[in-house]
């Protein structure tokens, strides 16, 4: 891909930001542009202005459109004037200055509109762009968020983001307004001196090398600032979260050492891109002062060599404020895309996450699901997680009857817990097929499974949020008193009665505020509300004190009554009561059964029950 298709590329997928906000960027641009051209009304006072101060100099000199201006319009108007008893010469020149003075407050109101309704349209399309970012996150399957580091998606979200405002903001402020500002500049030195203006054309080339020569430079070398910003985010957030281990193991000096590391790492990456643009930014200043210092002096050669450049001092006066005012916006465009490269390589990282796709795709046939009827049926099913360990769940078959409480059990890796991501659908097989009272789950509306499911797993998550709010994720349209029945059924209800807030308790980061076990229960309880007629508990008490155990397992009793229940077990002694008991090894049963079947055939679920139990 060429350099400019992919500058392209990335601004084709900004652009329809600003398609969102199309009557604001039309009179965004507008105000910008009369914002622009009423900065150069003083310009065109200058003529009548010095005529007046000036009298001996009339005449002498045709500064063609202006000398019109003002003797077939400006100067018999300003004849007549008769203001304050300043006679007619001293009225008129009280009446250019204030019309210098009322066009400056007029047009400081258009620019400071203009300012304010760009950023502002900025800020919305970047806070468009980061909420279809994170809707697409979600979008993305579990492989994806199993897989990826939190810092560096992190940085995109925070720091990319945040460039992609400055793109944004450039595009609607300095790459709309300045060039307004030498377009009104360039018309009034054509008017000074048309000849001069054209031969100051003959440096323009020399402003477009930087843009052409280090403006992809500048793209690459953000992109690579972007990237080391988000290794050092991804270091600061693995040393916060894993603090306990760091100082339990002593590890502060090692984790500073490596913080350190990502942070030099991105100084240099930094630094290099500073370097490029230090030099683009002067080399575009140096350029255009030595290019229009040569075509200034070759003019000025003109002038003494008898050849009429200027038609005399008010036509050169103009003429010199209207190209140093249209240097200065040169300058400033030429900063602005400086600034625009730099942030179309952060907009590239940002673009990245856009053009991952979810591999549970939902099939365009899809059909709804309003719960099971007869089975679940597990049919020659394998999984591979692609990383070279070899299938996870190898030829599984097996079904799971209406009602029936399944378990399964083996060692860790045993493809226990992929079976159940399995089950909730966050992998598809990479062969075989999961089937729903005969149909593929694949064929299945994924939103209507899910409404039907629900899962417990081994450490309870919940958000910082109140402990109803917390609840009532499970059915948003629950009252306060079918949350406090969930909390009931979940054992939980002296709990939460001994809260002064009660349900607007909040929970801190991650429930810290809660134990273990209370924490489980409140997960529970979510699924309880949910009422979902599948159930799946991932080890839901294996992390948990005898006391706290027998308090879940109550719970979870009773959340288990009305559903369809697949569950992990680490201590067989919960799991005795169930239809039956699955034994995996290395991704394939190995034995099915009852709890006192399987204690009978003397084989791998009996050996276990021995090393719990204690039993020889």
């Amino acid at each position: 891909m060429s350099k400019f298709s992919s500058i392209r590329e990335v601004w084709g997928r900004i652009g329809p930001y600003l398609g969102r906000y199309r009557t604001t960027v039309f009179l965004t641009i507008g105000l910008g542009a009369v914002a622009a051209v009423g900065n150069r009304l003083t310009l065109v006072l200058v003529k009548p202005l010095t005529g007046l101060l000036f009298p001996d100099s009339s005449g002498k000199e045709s500064l063609a459109f202006l000398d019109r201006l003002s003797t077939e319009h400006v100067n018999p108007f300003l004849e007549q004037l008769q203001l304050f008893g300043m006679g007619p010469k001293g009225s008129a020149v009280f009446f250019l200055v204030s019309v210098m003075i009322g066009s400056a407050i007029v047009f400081f109101g258009i620019q400071y509109a203009f300012l304010r309704i760009s950023r502002m349209l900025g800020v919305r399309m970047v806070a468009d762009l980061r909420q279809d970012l994170a809707d697409h996150l979600l979008k993305l399957d579990i492989r994806y968020h199993s897989g990826r580091r939190m810092g560096d998606l992190v940085s995109r979200m925070t720091a990319d983001v945040a460039a992609s405002l400055r793109l944004l903001s450039l595009v609607v402020e300095e790459l709309v307004q300045d060039p307004f500002h030498i377009l009104a500049s360039f018309i009034l030195a054509w008017v000074a001196a048309p000849e001069a203006t054209l031969g100051m054309f003959l440096f323009i080339p020399l402003l477009a090398w930087p843009v052409v020569k280090l403006g992809p430079r500048v793209k690459r070398r953000s992109k690579r600032s972007q990237e080391t910003l988000g290794d050092t985010t991804q270091s600061l957030l693995q040393m916060l979260s894993g603090i306990r281990v760091v100082k339990a193991f002593r590890m502060e000096s090692r984790k500073s050492d490596e913080f350190r590391k990502a942070n030099q790492e991105f100084v240099y990456e930094t630094g290099r891109l500073v370097r490029v643009q230090a030099f683009y930014n002067s080399s575009s200043a140096f350029l255009a002062s030595v290019g229009v210092g040569g075509i200034l002096g070759a003019l000025g050669a003109l002038q003494l060599s008898g050849v009429q450049v200027f038609s005399g001092p008010d036509s050169m006066m103009v003429f010199f404020l209207a190209i140093g005012t249209m240097l200065a916006s040169s300058k400033r465009l030429a900063r602005g895309v400086s600034n625009a490269m730099a942030s179309l390589g952060a907009a590239q990282r940002v673009m990245d996450i856009f053009d991952l796709q979810s591999e549970i795709q939902e099939a365009a046939d899809a059909k709804n699901y309003e719960g099971l009827q007869n089975q679940i049926t597990f049919r020659k099913v394998h999984f591979d997680y692609g990383v070279g360990e070899g299938p996870a769940v190898d030829g599984v078959t097996f079904s799971i009857q209406k009602g029936q409480r399944v378990a399964l059990v083996g060692a860790s890796g045993s493809g226990k817990s992929t079976i159940l991501d399995l089950l909730a659908r966050f992998y598809d097989p990479t062969s075989g097929a999961l089937e729903v009272d005969g149909q593929d789950l694949k064929q299945l509306k994924s939103e209507d499974w899910l409404d039907h499911l629900a899962i417990v797993s081994q450490t309870p998550f919940l958000f910082q949020a109140t402990l109803g709010e917390n609840i009532r994720d499970a059915r948003p349209s629950a009252t306060d008193a079918e949350i406090l029945q969930a909390l009931e059924a979940a054992d939980l209800g002296k709990f939460v009665s001994s809260l002064p807030e009660g349900l607007e308790t909040p929970m801190g980061e991650a429930g810290t505020r809660l134990s273990g076990g209370q924490a489980q229960r409140v997960t529970i309880a979510r699924a309880i509300l949910k009422g979902a007629d599948l159930l799946l508990l991932d080890e839901a008490t294996s992390a948990l004190d005898s006391k706290a155990e027998r308090q879940v397992q109550g719970a979870l009793d009773r959340l288990m009554q009305h559903s369809t229940v697949l569950v992990i077990a680490h201590r067989l002694s919960t799991i005795q009561s169930c239809d039956r008991i699955l034994v995996l090894d290395q991704g394939k049963i190995v034995e099915d059964g009852t709890h006192l079947e399987l204690l009978n055939k003397g084989g791998h679920y009996a050996n276990l029950w021995a090393l719990q139990s204690g039993v020889h």
